[in-house]
């Protein structure tokens, strides 16, 4: 049997937004073992070019057949962010090689739309063959502490339209596991580390009317294992590492085995640059008076964590600096008199889960009464709500991550 297009259709496409593999980089050491919030963090307008390369190994009933590299290029836009998940638009660009060099010759372009929610989840239509992994990473609603783990399900679709003539992508279920190994800081960046590994076993079940009379894969079991870098600070992910091993038991009574490991880089670009300069232009006007103050951007807006420093200890009086630290606040929030603003009262564990929400409710109220009172522009587009000891970002352990969650949070809204 003539098994050359086999070979040539069946190759591992693993570039899946977002999901990158990590370069030859200098490590740093660890850095904490605070709770960690893992979410995605969307804009419209951020764009994602992908390079990515796949190296394998093919073999039929265990005899080596053929190596071949495969070179992935992605441009994928964000284009609409809407109820915790986005709109990415764009297309894959599929490159091949079965020679020492990289002489890469162009295969096929794969267009793609498909939403995907600030915890990783995709919605996507069936006639996408693109990205081909689905759902890794997904992460859980709570933070996560070094060490942790958890499981989630995901999908791979392939492109058997060459070989097969089945036009819509076949999709594989797999199961993931997932660990939290630590955090390290990468180009100044805080990067957190994560075991991923997933297996496939799969019966493929066709269509009626497919003919079977000719060679078709019916059984699929795989493996995988990725060393996965997350970038805490941007809300994305950084990179990854795999190493896979595919067999595919066709209905002839061969075996096909796909055997290799994976790599690409990620460039945000469009809009990133305005994006990262708008961040710190607001970090660095409200830091004249508020030297710890935290700015970022999430789903929602952006989010200004200027801490306690406006309480007193365990209380909602003011302290003696508040005067300053809130006319630095409206001064910022003057730039932005088309957006709502909602302020957000958080606190530590210590103490009972009523108190706590009562204090941080009235914190929140207060710090919006204040910053009306000083602009009347905000009235009528600023909220305020207390979330208690529900949302730490730090570990109530210790008293410096007692002393982050301990906080009140201006968040800009996008709309």
């Amino acid at each position: 049997m003539d098994y050359k297009h086999f070979f040539r259709s069946l190759k591992r496409i693993y570039i899946a937004l977002p999901v990158f593999i990590l370069l030859p980089i200098i490590l740093a050491a660890e850095t904490g073992f605070a709770q960690e919030l893992f979410r995605f963090r969307y804009r419209t307008g951020q764009t994602f070019h992908i390079e990515g390369l796949v190296n394998e190994e093919i073999y039929l009933n265990d005899t080596l057949q053929q190596r071949v590299r495969i070179k992935n290029i992605g441009d994928l836009t964000v284009t609409r962010v809407e109820d915790k998940r986005a709109l990415h638009e764009g297309s894959f660009l599929y490159y091949q090689s079965s020679g020492a060099m990289d002489d890469f010759v162009f295969e096929n372009e794969y267009p793609t739309r498909f939403y995907r929610d600030i915890y990783g989840y995709y919605e996507i239509e069936d006639r996408y063959f693109m990205p081909v992994v689905r759902g890794v990473p997904t992460f859980p609603k709570e933070p996560l502490t070094i060490g942790d783990q958890w499981q989630s399900k995901a999908y791979e679709a392939h492109d058997f339209t060459r070989v097969f003539n089945i036009s819509n992508p076949v999709i594989f279920p797999a199961s993931v596991s997932y660990q939290y190994l630590g955090n390290i800081m990468i180009d100044g960046e805080k990067i957190a580390k994560i075991s991923i590994n997933y297996i496939i076993n799969y019966t493929i079940r066709y269509r009626q009317g497919t003919p079977m009379n000719s060679m078709l894969p019916y059984r699929v079991v795989a493996y995988f294992n990725q060393l996965y870098y997350w970038n805490l600070d941007r809300g994305l992910p950084h990179s990854y590492r795999e190493n896979f091993d595919y067999i595919f038991m066709l209905s002839t009574g061969d075996v096909m085995e796909y055997v290799g490991n994976s790599r690409a880089v990620l460039t945000l670009t469009a809009g990133a640059e305005e994006d990262e300069r708008e961040i710190e232009d607001l970090r660095s006007r409200l830091r004249e008076n508020i030297p710890s103050v935290e700015v970022s951007r999430t789903d929602q807006g952006i989010l200004i964590n200027i801490g306690e420093i406006l309480f007193k200890f365990d209380s909602d009086e003011l302290t003696q600096h508040a005067d300053r630290d809130l006319d630095n606040i409206v001064e910022v929030l003057k730039d932005y008199t088309d957006r709502k603003v909602r302020v957000i009262g958080h606190t530590d564990s210590t103490g009972t889960e009523e108190y706590n929400l009562s204090l941080s409710l009235r914190r929140a109220r207060i710090t919006s009464d204040e910053l009306q009172r000083r602009d009347r522009s905000l009235r009528g587009r600023i909220t305020y709500i207390g979330m208690g000891e529900k949302s730490p970002v730090a570990t109530n352990s210790t008293g410096e991550g007692r002393q982050r969650n301990r906080r009140v949070e201006i968040l800009i809204l996008n709309e």
